[in-house]
């Protein structure tokens, strides 16, 4: 049986909540932010019922946003504060629903068995990508190297994401072609230049790389230097097999600074 956790500012109310929830829950109660906070960590909870009769307006909304902050958790609020600002303002906070304490019983399992379901058959959200410095939030879009921003351009993201996703796979220029383009080719050169301006804002160059390792004859791969390099990384200097030397290098380019393009 599926676990709710009950957070209420007062016994009656949330013995009425849990009464009525107990029919198709387990029921964890609090009285606190901090042990609701502390409960959720333990991620065996499926949604939250927020019970507050005697907290302001303000204070209700803040305690959502901390609550969904803590973790990506379906949260129910009851709360007598129902104009249409309150409950406006209660939704951009994170919940997924509000209704007054007085609501009917049936309907109070209605809505929460409803507000579960939905959170169920929500594709799960992939978990930031770590390699070393550098972390990708999926997402958002967003990556950063030694917790500075990076910007990038959409493809160089896609490739970015591809190659993290995978640390340590080789890509050969067809893979990486696929993750830019998609079934179009749109030639050898410009899988070079994406290479090139993703290694800049990365703050390397393909003779000396901190993520982006290029391996001769085969394919380009991510992985921090010095960890499980595996076959011939780039050295510079002469051709070896179907890839030359400058294959996915971006000549003497210097490195710019990994904040910024």
């Amino acid at each position: 049986m599926d676990m709710i956790l009950v957070l209420s500012d007062g016994v009656e109310a949330g013995s009425r909540a849990a009464t009525i929830l107990q029919r198709s829950y387990l029921i964890d109660r609090v009285m606190s932010l901090k042990d609701a906070k502390l409960a959720m960590s333990g991620g065996k909870h499926v949604g939250v019922i927020l019970n507050l009769e005697s907290a302001s307006r303000g204070r209700v909304a803040a305690m959502v946003k901390e609550l969904v902050a803590a973790r990506s958790i379906p949260v129910l609020v009851l709360t007598v504060h129902q104009n249409e600002t309150d409950i406006v303002r209660i939704f951009h906070a994170g919940a997924d629903e509000c209704l007054p304490p007085t609501v009917p019983g049936v309907e109070l399992l209605a809505r929460t068995r409803a507000m579960v379901r939905r959170q169920a058959e929500r594709p799960p959200v992939e978990a930031d990508i770590v390699v070393g410095a550098l972390r990708i939030n999926p997402a958002a879009r967003v990556a950063t190297l030694d917790g500075c921003l990076v910007k990038l351009a959409g493809r160089e993201f896609d490739l970015l994401l591809a190659l993290a996703r995978r640390p340590g796979h080789t890509f050969d220029r067809h893979d990486l072609q696929k993750v830019l383009w998609g079934a179009h080719n749109s030639g050898r050169a410009n899988v070079n230049a994406y290479v090139s301006r993703l290694r800049r804002k990365l703050g390397e160059i393909a003779e000396r790389p901190r993520f982006l390792h290029t391996v001769y004859g085969r394919g380009l791969k991510l992985q921090v230097s010095g960890v499980g390099q595996g076959g011939q990384l780039g050295r510079g200097g002469g051709q070896k097999g179907p890839f030359v030397a400058s294959e996915f290098g971006d000549g003497n380019l210097p490195p710019r600074s990994p904040v910024g393009s």
